[in-house]
């Protein structure tokens, strides 16, 4: 499976990538320029270092003293090293730290440049001769030194290079956010709707790039809301043309049943399957009415001490069931019809799925963040850790429990608590034994 990866930092890793490679190469251009043009600089003091040291033979030759020679030298960063050289291969005057022996050994007639090892030392050297006198002026500079200026500049240059790295790093990342700014937005946008929000997504103000997954998403939610819509409706309609003959099938089966003196097992079996299905209609009607999207529920402030007092109990007597509730006067801000309609489902799986003889306790407390809980707690057989992940879903009951059911009462539970915002949650009952179904309901 491909792992997940930031489209945000990709940009900025290749943005950066680019500029920095941009830059590397113009600074590299620029460099080599600047050296191109440093050496030519070089090279031309060379040749008038080269003139001033004939100037200075001429001098010599006609007895004036040497008195120029260390100017020659000079005392700046740039160094130059002079030899004079007589037509017989001797060094006769040269400037201080110049080597002894001539840098470019030979008789070459015209001006030259070249590049020589001197004692050790790599040297850019520029020889001009003096037809006149014969004497050959050489001068020389060591390329350590040449290195050695253009290093300084290049270390003058480095922090402000970097601190301009850095500047355009942070204008990229800025840009990048700015620019991706709207991606957020929309999956903000996306990530708040419902699952009974079926909506188009706004795509007012959204780049031409995010036009086309807009479009394919709201063609997709328009889709879905069509076939979930077309599902309610046939659910509802067959639900409802469903309940006349069933209850017609059940009247038949009553006056079967008097006109007889002792009804036969199979009527009352019969007129037993009769209620399964009513009550499966029941169920599927009260499901269709609460899926579809009616808007905010009309709220209103519901005691829940006197709700719970409110609750059918005749089953739970029938079955020897003890029923108590604490509410601690508690009370919520909710659908009435629909918060009663909940709990008696509650109520009525606790007594039918509990044990004989056993305990049911119905509680609303206060929750530390301001919302208030629901709980159903009993002490029969529960369901085991497994089995509570898919309650809840439609038509999925518990194998082996002895009792008629359809599946749909906990499905109705949890569509009344998401209408409400609250969640649903399962755990152990009374002491540690049965089932307990807690209601979880915001703030408000």
């Amino acid at each position: 499976m491909t792992g997940t990866y930031s489209l945000r930092r990709r940009l900025l890793a290749w943005v950066l990538g680019a500029s920095v490679t941009a830059w590397l190469v113009s600074l590299a251009i620029v460099v080599g320029v600047a050296w191109r043009g440093s050496s030519e600089v070089f090279d031309e003091a060379l040749e008038e270092t080269a003139r001033l040291a004939l100037a200075l033979g001429a001098e010599q030759e006609r007895g004036a003293t040497a008195r120029a020679a260390p100017a020659l030298a000079g005392e700046s960063r740039l160094k130059l090293y002079y030899q004079l050289v007589g037509p017989d291969g001797r060094v006769r005057s040269r400037a201080e730290d110049a080597p002894a022996e001539p840098f470019v050994r030979g008789d070459r007639r015209h001006d030259f440049h070249d590049n020589v090892w001197v004692d050790g030392a790599y040297w850019r050297v520029y020889v001009e001769r003096d037809a006149r006198t014969g004497l050959t002026a050489q001068v020389g500079q060591p390329w350590k030194e040449r290195l050695e200026l253009l290093e300084d500049m290049a270390e003058k240059l480095a922090w402000p290079a970097l601190a301009l790295l850095l500047l355009l790093g942070a204008v990229c990342w800025l840009a990048i956010r700015r620019q991706l700014a709207p991606l957020e937005r929309t999956a903000a946008g996306i990530a708040a709707k419902s699952p009974q929000d079926l909506s188009p997504v706004a795509g007012a103000g959204q780049p031409r790039e995010l036009r086309p997954i807009l479009d394919a998403l709201n063609a997709l939610l328009a889709r879905l809301g069509t076939a979930l819509q077309s599902e309610r409706r046939f659910t509802a309609d067959a639900a409802h043309e469903l309940r006349t003959p069933l209850a017609a099938l059940r009247m038949r089966v009553q006056l079967i049943e008097r006109q007889q003196d002792a009804p036969a097992a199979s009527l009352r079996a019969l007129r037993e399957d009769v209620d399964r299905c009513t009550a499966l209609v029941e169920s599927l009607l009260a499901l269709a009415r609460l899926d579809p999207e009616h808007g905010s529920l009309a709220r209103q402030r519901v005691d829940l001490a006197e709700l719970f007092e409110g609750l059918d109990r005749s089953a739970a007597q029938a079955r020897g069931i003890q029923v108590t509730h604490a509410a601690e006067g508690t009370t919520l801000q909710a659908e009435p019809a629909l918060l009663a309609s909940a709990l008696r489902s509650l109520l009525d799986n606790a007594v039918r799925y509990g044990r004989p003889g056993g305990r049911v306790h119905l509680a609303a407390q206060a929750r530390p963040d301001g919302g208030v809980r629901l709980s159903v707690r009993d002490d029969g057989p529960g369901v085991a850790p497994a089995d509570r992940a898919r309650l809840g879903e439609r038509f999925f009951r518990v194998l082996g429990t002895g009792q008629a059911g359809n599946g749909l009462g906990l499905s109705i539970v949890a569509r009344i608590a998401a209408l409400h915002g609250a969640s649903l949650r399962f755990e152990d009952g009374l002491d540690g034994q049965g089932l307990a179904v807690l209601l979880d309901f915001p703030t408000g």
